[in-house]
């Protein structure tokens, strides 16, 4: 129970910040749709896809090699690890960012119809040099267990970012480059936080050896990255060219509603990752993986009853420019329960995806998320003709689940793990069906009442656990002792 409280203790730190952090984020959600046109915000979300993929690309797979390689205790071996891991990636990510800044006229014409588009494409060809100078300082934070110092550093950056953009968009009324200059200045900010770390750990040795050993670690890594933001990521360019960016913003608004489960699963992946590479020695560490994956899908479904049922509200409350949510994007709603699935089958791909970085086969991973990234290409591809964006979020649920099951297979011949199968479908099955009766059910009444029923199906949910057996013994015992201690204090 310890290393469990270990796991839920760091899982709160990182959570805690980023989940503030990316609330915060989240706000600017509503800015964008009543300050901007829903073009701009297409166009927008689309840069920055592209810049997610330039991240993999400059990160070479130096961060998870770095993670692998440092050593607890061993600080001179560690300063070597980081040098090669930050020199490489700073060194690609230099040479790819000038030549995107130097080609931005030729560029932007394929990437938005905006008058001002050579401008945003300076601008963000910048954004993903800085953002790679601060990958491996982060990675150390995390395998050095500083999760305090992580989580505040990336809020910092969030929160500078967000009231930048507030007061060039709102106070300015500047259009779409007041959105990449805020998160270009803000990762200025976070670049000169680590300038400490930098100097500590930069040790201009060369070690040939290392630096091959890294690379044949790490490199095997980026099919499966960039096949992962495939599925992520995929979807927006697709549904742009073959509708357009107002449809692709709408899309993507109503995407964004999913990040309750985003940040879960984000959170938890934070933490996870370092734990289970400092446990995988333990005596029962496979029992104790199967009991985290129950824990993280319990959690993950009462999030998704909550933004499933609760979102519709949230949308059509006042905000500045008019409601939380510009009711142009209401329609696109639908899709909510849809990208939640999805993005819990994402975190289920986390989970299994321990194995095979604890035995060093990481080789493995490029098979599922190949395949996932294919699928997702092909169902969008076919699909969006007659279902636009719903298409892409219905490619997104599929692409993820099979990522899941593929992994699932591999997993368990390199490092087999008894799940608590029965527990996990048995959440699922009783889980879905609260949802879709209380969804249902709830909407023949006022607002008013269909908020109650929903809260009543949401508390429904733990009394069929319990009642069906969900729960051990030792769980419920545990549960009480919580509750008693918390009306003693």
């Amino acid at each position: 129970m310890s290393r469990l409280r270990t796991l839920v203790s760091e899982t709160m730190i990182y959570g805690g910040f980023t989940i503030v952090g990316r609330f915060i984020t989240f706000l600017l959600t509503p800015i964008y749709t009543n300050f901007l046109t829903m073009e701009e915000v297409g166009d927008i979300n689309w840069i920055f896809v592209c810049i997610a993929f330039l991240n993999i690309v400059y990160c070479f797979g130096m961060e998870g090699a770095f993670f692998r390689f440092y050593k607890k205790g061993d600080f001179e071996h560690n300063k070597i690890v980081f040098t090669h891991s930050y020199l490489l990636i700073l060194s690609i990510s230099i040479f790819v960012s000038f030549f995107t800044y130097f080609f931005a006229e030729e560029i932007a014409p394929v990437m938005t119809n905006l008058d001002y588009g050579v401008t945003l494409i300076k601008i963000s060809a910048l954004i993903p040099l800085l953002d790679s100078m601060m990958t491996v300082p982060y990675a150390l934070l995390r395998i050095s267990n500083r999760p305090r110092r992580f989580a505040l550093t990336r809020f910092i950056v969030i929160v500078v970012a967000v009231c930048l953009n507030i007061l060039f968009i709102v106070v300015f009324e500047w259009n779409a480059e007041g959105v990449f200059l805020s998160t270009l200045l803000a990762n200025i900010i976070g670049v000169a936080s680590f300038i400490p770390e930098i100097i500590k750990y930069m040790r201009f040795k060369f070690n040939s050896f290392m630096l091959k050993e890294m690379l044949a670690f790490g490199v095997p890594t980026i099919p499966a990255s960039l096949s992962a933001m495939i599925l992520q990521m995929a979807d927006r360019p697709i549904l742009k060219y073959m509708t357009d960016s107002s449809t692709l913003g709408l899309y993507q608004v109503n995407h964004k509603l999913g990040i309750p489960m985003l940040l879960m699963v984000a959170v938890f992946d934070y933490a996870y990752k370092p734990f289970y590479l400092s446990h995988f020695d333990d005596d029962d560490a496979k029992p104790l993986f199967a009991r985290i994956m129950t824990y993280f899908t319990l959690v993950c479904a009462i999030i998704f009853l909550i933004t499933g049922f609760y979102m519709d509200f949230l949308i059509r409350m006042p905000f500045v420019g008019g409601q939380f949510i510009n009711p142009i994007y209401w329609n696109g709603l639908g899709i909510l329960p849809i990208v939640l699935g999805g993005y819990f089958f994402n975190g289920i791909y986390n989970n299994l995806a321990a194995g095979f970085y604890i035995t060093k086969t990481t080789k493995y991973l490029p098979i599922a998320v190949v395949a996932a990234a294919i699928i997702n290409i092909a169902l969008n591809l076919l699909l969006i003709p007659y279902l636009s964006y719903w298409a892409s979020a219905w490619a997104m649920f599929i692409s993820y689940i099979i990522a899941a099951v593929i992994l699932y297979f591999y997993a368990q011949r390199v490092y087999p793990i008894a799940f608590e199968w029965k527990r996990l479908l048995m959440l699922t099955a009783i889980t879905l069906s609260v949802y879709f009766v209380g969804f249902h059910v709830s909407n023949e009444f006022s607002f008013f009442w269909s908020f109650v029923i929903r809260t009543g199906f949401l508390v429904l949910l733990l009394v069929l656990l319990k009642l069906f057996g969900f729960f051990t013994v030792s769980e419920i015992e545990r549960m009480k002792r919580f509750f008693s201690k918390k009306e003693e204090s």
